[in-house]
C-alpha cells in the first residue's frame, strides 16, 4: 500500500473515531443536558412521556417530568442502590409521600442517544412502587427541570420525540427551533415560587382561571362550586366519562389562553379543590380555580418551551 493510501486511511480512521467519541457524549459527575440541539425519542404510556435509558446497567424509562424540579430523581424500588442515604420526605404532586435518599454511587446512565453520564455525584432517589405498578413496571425514575434547565425544548407527541436547544444569543434572534412551524399563538407565562412551573392566565368563557404547564400531568380542572354551576349550566363544561377511579372526565369548551387562542379539551380530569392545596402553596398558587396543562392539550398541539424568554410557541401539528 502506498504512503498516499496509508495517509488518507490514518485520516479516515481518526475522522471515525472522533465521530464516535462526538456521538457518545460522556459526561462525568453532573446530570445536565449537553450539547447545542440534543433529540430524544419518546415513548407515551397511560398519558405520560418516557425517555429509555439504562442506569447502572438496569434498562429502563424516566419519566419527562417539568414539574419535577430534580435534574435526575432515581427510583430505588427498581434499582439497587445499596450506599443510599436517608435525606429526607417528599410527596408527589398526585399526593402519595415517600422517604427521599441522597446517591454517590451511580456509575453510568445511558440514554438511546448515545448522551452518556458517568460517576454521578448527589443523585436523590425514592420508592415509586406506585409508578411501577400503574404505569410502568420499568419506571428508572425522573427527568425534571433542571437537568435541562439552559435550554429550551419542542415537545412533539405525534412524532414521539423531545428536541432540546441551548440558549444563545443568536438563538434568541434567529430561532431556528420555528424553522418550517406553523405558529399559532405565542403564550407569555410568569414564575412565582417554583422555577419550573409555568403559569398562564386563562378564561373558560367568562371564568377566569389559572393555567399550569406541566408534562408530568394528563390535565385537571379544579373549580370553585359558584364557577363550577355557571359553566355547567350554560353547557362550556360537561361530564364527557369517567376514569377506572370513578372520577369524572370534562369536556371544556371556549378555553381562551392568554387572550389569544381558543380551544375545546375533551378528556380533562375533575379534580377536588382540596387535592392538590399543598402542591399549590409550594408553586405561590393562591386563585381557586385551576387547570393544568398536560397530555390533553400536548395531543392537541406542538409546543416550543423557552423558560428564559417565559414564552410558550403553539404551534400546528
Amino acid at each position: 500500500m502506498s504512503r498516499c493510501h496509508l495517509f488518507f486511511l490514518s485520516i479516515t480512521l481518526i475522522s471515525y473515531y472522533s465521530t464516535l467519541i462526538g456521538n457518545a457524549q460522556v459526561f462525568e459527575k453532573t446530570a445536565e443536558m449537553k450539547g447545542d440541539i440534543v433529540e430524544f425519542p419518546i415513548t407515551l404510556i397511560n398519558a405520560y412521556p418516557f425517555i429509555s435509558a439504562t442506569v447502572n446497567g438496569e434498562k429502563g424509562k424516566f419519566m419527562f417530568d417539568t414539574g419535577f424540579a430534580a435534574s435526575i430523581f432515581l427510583n430505588d424500588n427498581l434499582l439497587s442502590l445499596p450506599d443510599k442515604k436517608l435525606k429526607g420526605n417528599g410527596t408527589t404532586g398526585s399526593g402519595q409521600s415517600f422517604k427521599i435518599y441522597l446517591n454517590d454511587s451511580i456509575s453510568n446512565i445511558l440514554f438511546t442517544n448515545g448522551l452518556t453520564y458517568k460517576n454521578l455525584e448527589k443523585i436523590s432517589s425514592g420508592n415509586f412502587n406506585f409508578i411501577q405498578e400503574h404505569i410502568t413496571p420499568d419506571f428508572l425514575g425522573f427527568l425534571g427541570y433542571k437537568f435541562f434547565k439552559d435550554y429550551l425544548f419542542k415537545i412533539d407527541y405525534l412524532k414521539r420525540k423531545i428536541t432540546f436547544y441551548k440558549n444563545s444569543l443568536e438563538r434568541n434572534v434567529s430561532k431556528d427551533f420555528l424553522a418550517d412551524e406553523e405558529v399559532l399563538a405565542v403564550i407569555d407565562f410568569d414564575i412565582r415560587t417554583l422555577e419550573n412551573i409555568p403559569l398562564v392566565k386563562l378564561k373558560i368563557h367568562d371564568i377566569e382561571v389559572l393555567g399550569e404547564f406541566d408534562t408530568g400531568q394528563n390535565g385537571f380542572l379544579q373549580l370553585d362550586n359558584t364557577s363550577f354551576n355557571q359553566l355547567v349550566s350554560k353547557d362550556y363544561l360537561r361530564c364527557s366519562g369517567v376514569e377506572s377511579n370513578g372520577e369524572a372526565l370534562l369536556t371544556v369548551k371556549d378555553i381562551i389562553m392568554d387572550g389569544k387562542i381558543k380551544m375545546t379539551l375533551k378528556g380533562v380530569e375533575s379534580s377536588p379543590l382540596e387535592d392538590t392545596q399543598n402542591q399549590k402553596n409550594k408553586a405561590g398558587i393562591t386563585e381557586p380555580n385551576l387547570m393544568t396543562i398536560g397530555y390533553r392539550f400536548l395531543m392537541e398541539y406542538k409546543t416550543v418551551w423557552d423558560y428564559h424568554n417565559k414564552k410558550i410557541y403553539i404551534l400546528e401539528y
